[in-house]
């Protein structure tokens, strides 16, 4: 588990000496009067050209939105877990960079000062898994695609570009904002190819063989689930919490009918056999019942085969070929056993 990015905004006790921002965006009317004046974010450098974006509208307050892991030790391959460890972390670094005076100086002498003054709108939680090879990876990427459902959030299976790790997402679409909750399953080797690493990382053969397999599952919490939940404050969150909210966005999804056998449907109603069937086939089942009945099948269904058939089913090509399935076992990549070779380099080239 690692967080992988955080937006939050610091009520500072004490105030800065000035506003922090990357200048202005100005509206102005017919007249060349300026009607709206909002600070842009200012985009600070830290560990191997990682940055964050940090801006301090007014003197009593401090937003800071990006990867901050990434911004201290310059990747997120792995990381800290806690989100009051690394926001602190990276806000020491921003120190150092003497964009902001010492926290000290504005009354956070402390992690715990900190979290008390924090709010945060977006928490990313992320977990990478290990499959033996790029295409044990790519295998469960077109699986997820296909029959990957996650409850209670709409339709899923959203596919991310090449250039996003070919991936799928599920609660949002791709490249937008989201208030609630999503999760995004991509694959980090082919995400490092488009999105490099530092460079040393790049001609590391170990490290980029050990990429190849893996693949990233982020849970990204936004704003309103945050509120809903108690978590929007920081002093609310710890190791323990972010892995609860990961394991619980995970236990959500389901492969939607991936696993029902022929024996599963034998108690079922003949109607409900022949909805299921014309399902399987690709078939909209509510352009041919009722809006009632559709509904009334759907909860049916999803009670007994755990099978949404408001989300059609992806067809497989239609050529006389047997089909083959793969058992493929994953496993938490975690830190591994290089971590510390990688980042004693990190350091020696700061």
């Amino acid at each position: 588990m690692m967080i992988d990015y955080i937006t939050a905004r610091i009520g500072l006790p004490r105030p800065l000496p000035e506003p922090i921002h990357g200048g202005y965006l100005v509206r102005t009317g017919e007249n060349g009067d300026v009607e709206v004046s909002t600070a842009r974010r200012k985009t600070v450098l830290g560990s191997h050209e990682a940055s964050l974006q940090i801006r301090a509208p007014s003197t009593n307050e401090l937003e800071i939105s990006g990867n901050p892991a990434k911004f201290v030790q310059g990747h997120n391959l792995w990381g800290p877990s806690d989100p009051i460890a690394v926001l602190w972390d990276a806000l020491k670094r921003v120190e150092r960079e003497k964009i902001i005076p010492p926290l000290a100086s504005l009354g956070i002498d402390r992690k715990e000062a900190l979290a008390a003054f924090t709010t945060v709108s977006r928490v990313d939680c992320t977990v990478m898994f290990l499959g033996k090879s790029l295409g044990d990876v790519l295998y469960t990427l077109r699986s997820l695609r296909v029959a990957g459902r996650l409850r209670d959030r709409g339709k899923s299976g959203l596919p991310y570009p090449w250039a996003r790790g070919d991936g799928v997402t599920f609660g949002s679409k791709p490249g937008k904002s989201f208030t609630h909750r999503s999760i995004t399953f991509y694959s980090k080797g082919l995400d490092v190819r488009v999105h490099p690493l530092p460079e040393l990382m790049q001609t590391d053969r170990e490290l980029l063989q050990w990429a190849e397999r893996c693949l990233r599952c982020e849970v990204r919490l936004g704003r309103n689930y945050l509120r809903k939940t108690g978590l929007q404050h920081l002093a609310a969150w710890s190791e323990e919490t972010a892995n609860d909210q990961w394991t619980m966005m995970m236990e959500r999804m389901d492969m939607n009918g991936s696993d029902v056998k022929p024996q599963d449907l034998d108690s079922l109603p003949p109607r409900l056999q022949m909805a299921y069937a014309a399902w399987q086939k690709g078939m909209d089942l509510k352009t041919i019942h009722s809006k009632p009945t559709f509904y009334r099948y759907r909860s049916a269904l999803l009670d007994a085969l755990g099978v949404d058939i408001a989300i059609p089913r992806s067809q497989e090509p239609t050529a006389h070929i047997v089909p083959i399935k793969r058992v493929i076992e994953l496993e938490p990549a975690g830190r591994p056993e290089f971590a510390d070779r990688i980042e004693a380099m990190l350091d020696d080239a700061a």
